[in-house]
């Protein structure tokens, strides 16, 4: 799978970007050169930014006015700083590991309580996980894997895989809320109702079962999309963490690994990734065994 954020080449003497897809992510607004440009047509006017001429008309028409308008050879953040409690739930974790596995720096901010970051305007929505890139607050979990997963070079060059690692990723949002509806009932009722949403007809299995779906329609491969990790991989291995840490009474530590063997295998996969491993080391209290 190739892994491109936003690639733009900025058209030398033209003073316009043109958008074209599959240019390595390190092209991003490098100026062509116009002998690269020019083309041989007699009036000597003609561009060429690709390597036929229907290539160059696609991509100049990838300059829209939309495009004209907006687009900027952006620089990269200065300041990142993610907001969550001292723990390893999926929504926040797997923002946290991709920016990790991409090489991007981040103030890691643990300890700060969310009534000091309401008191300074930071929860837009009044709950965390957030991050605060260069003064600016972003929230809500799809919106910042999506955007630190474009950073970390993670993000899937195709529209339709980028969109699946977001039904993925919104796949999780489902069983997190799933199973958060049963915190509120009393004691004596929690088990019941968790042990029936496991059952073969359980809502739980149902939201599972859509995972396990993604992950085989992609060839079974241990993957969300294509064959290399992506943010939704690491948010479905942080989800299944917590599920299958026996600290949720009445989900059985084995339900996923004896129910979703795609699943599993994709979990074993995430694990044995070299930055998942160094990750583990760094917070082993979390991960010590």
């Amino acid at each position: 799978m190739s892994l491109v954020p936003r690639p733009y080449v900025h058209v030398a003497g033209g003073g316009k970007l043109l958008g074209l897809r599959g240019l390595p992510a390190r092209a991003v607004c490098h100026p062509l050169q116009p002998a690269l440009l020019q083309c041989s047509l007699g009036t000597g006017r003609g561009f060429c930014a690709a390597a036929s001429g229907a290539a160059a008309l696609l991509a100049l028409g990838a300059t829209s006015r939309a495009a004209q308008s907006n687009a900027s050879c952006a620089e990269p953040p200065k300041k990142i700083r993610i907001y969550y409690g001292d723990m390893p739930f999926w929504r926040a974790e797997c923002v946290r590991m991709c920016l990790f596995l991409g090489g991007v720096e981040f103030d890691d901010m643990r300890d700060k309580k969310r009534d000091a970051l309401k008191a300074e305007g930071k929860l837009t929505f009044g709950a965390t996980p957030v991050m605060e890139v260069d003064e600016k607050m972003l929230s809500q979990t799809q919106a910042m894997a999506t955007y630190c997963s474009k950073l970390a070079g993670l993000h899937p060059q195709s529209d339709w895989d980028a969109a699946k690692v977001d039904e993925a990723i919104n796949g999780c949002t489902d069983v997190t809320m799933t199973i958060g509806k049963t915190f509120s009932l009393p004691a004596e009722q929690k088990v019941r109702a968790r042990q029936e949403l496991i059952t073969p007809q359980g809502r739980l299995t149902m939201h599972l079962g859509g995972l396990e779906r993604i992950i085989t329609e992609n060839g079974s491969n241990g993957h969300v999309v294509g064959d290399s990790i992506t943010v939704a991989d690491l948010a479905i291995w942080r989800l299944i963490g917590w599920l299958s840490s026996g600290v949720i009474d009445g989900i059985p530590k084995d339900y996923v690994s004896s129910t979703f063997p795609q699943i599993a295998a994709l979990c074993a996969k995430v694990n044995c990734h070299p930055k998942v491993q160094e990750w583990k080391q760094m917070h082993s209290k979390f991960y010590h065994k």
